[in-house]
């Protein structure tokens, strides 16, 4: 089997969540069928952002066709399609290449990737960035054209299924939660908290990223003995607006195994967003106590109870912090560990991959009322 993926990421990057679940993605496909069989085709917009390249910018998106696509790209992407089985799209914010395959009378198997419900997210970020309203309908049009001419779409939960289903009309799809290869070496398993915990928070620069470590920052520090540490793009926003003593803004960092191991609780403030949160299972992996919302563990099949403390006010973050740094909680949570195992490493979500390659896949998951 010879599968052609198409992506709009430099994931060999990995700087943000997204990067990490395209990049999960190639390695699952290049698993099941090798290396050899992948061929990627990248989505890469003009840098140069010329008065010439923003005016056919526009004409393209009239055309349904997102930055990184044209009718030169279009071509391509077609003429290279008939020499593999598969077509793997990895953003439904490019479902309009899958009307365009079909259009062409391609023969094999399309699937798109749905890393959140795009419409809805876009809904959220224009109440907050109005001048963002003319990508509303381009992401309408283009995860409706992936719904209506992929063979399978793949959805990251349970709740972006049933907001596929309600912007869509009756679809079916493959769940198959956030995974990442195990990278947990050796740890400490016997430790406890500290009466002065250090906190960690991992983000890229997305709206609820920014949002939620604010509100935190605002609400919660005060009434809490911490270090804070935050750790991502986020910190090119945030330095600028904070500006305490147990706040260490330490930027992109290359490799976060040092620094997640160091911590004593990750806390994830983040209200709002879709899909899952990559960032929930990085410390599900290194076993780390997790203080988030609901928001945060959203799509994953977990005991609360076990995970550190689910929080949604102010109260319950300052209630949670000062409870577990009262002592007596060790700083390596097992069932969070567990739990990693079994449902988000590489090794279980590959086998869900394999079904969305199998010849005749199309009963997924029947459409919920």
């Amino acid at each position: 089997m010879k599968i052609l993926f198409i992506s709009s990421r430099n994931f060999l990057i990995r700087g943000n969540g997204g990067d990490m679940g395209t990049y999960r993605n190639y390695l699952s496909l290049c698993e099941i069928v090798g290396e050899n069989n992948v061929k990627v085709i990248y989505l890469s917009g003009n840098p140069n952002s010329t008065l010439g390249w923003k005016i056919k910018k526009r004409i393209n998106y009239f055309r349904g066709f997102r930055e990184g696509v044209d009718g030169i790209k279009m071509k391509q992407i077609i003429q290279n399609s008939f020499s593999f089985d598969v077509v793997f799209i990895e953003s439904s914010d490019y479902g309009t290449i899958a009307y365009h395959l079909k259009k062409a009378k391609y023969p094999g198997k399309i699937i798109t990737y749905f890393h959140n419900i795009e419409f809805d997210i876009i809904r959220q970020l224009v109440k907050r960035e109005p001048w963002r309203f003319p990508n509303v309908p381009l992401n309408y049009y283009n995860e409706k054209q992936a719904c209506d001419y992929s063979d399978v779409k793949i959805v990251l939960n349970n709740r972006d299924l049933v907001r596929l289903q309600k912007n869509y009309g009756p679809n079916e799809a493959l769940i198959v939660p956030v995974s990442i290869r195990d990278e947990l070496k050796n740890t400490d398993t016997e430790s406890f908290v500290s009466s002065t915990p250090t906190c960690l928070f991992l983000g890229s620069a997305w709206y609820p990223n920014v949002q939620g470590i604010l509100w935190f920052v605002n609400n919660v520090l005060d009434h809490v003995n911490i270090k804070l540490q935050i750790v991502g793009k986020v910190n090119e926003i945030l330095k600028e607006k904070i500006n305490s003593p147990k706040v260490e803004i330490m930027g992109y960092v290359e490799d976060l195994s040092q620094i997640i191991s160091n911590a004593d609780l990750m806390v994830f403030p983040i209200f709002l967003g879709g899909g899952m949160k990559v960032k929930t299972c990085e410390a599900l992996m290194y076993g780390k106590q997790i203080i988030g919302t609901t928001e945060s563990f959203e799509g994953y099949n977990l005991n609360l109870s076990k995970v550190g403390a689910v929080c949604n006010t102010k109260e319950d973050f300052i209630s949670a912090i000062n409870k577990i740094s009262a002592g007596g909680v060790k700083r390596f949570n097992s069932y969070n560990r567990d739990s990693f195992l079994k449902n988000y490493s590489f090794e279980a979500t590959l086998k869900l991959f394999r079904v969305a390659l199998e010849e005749k896949t199309k009963k997924t998951i029947s459409a919920i009322s």
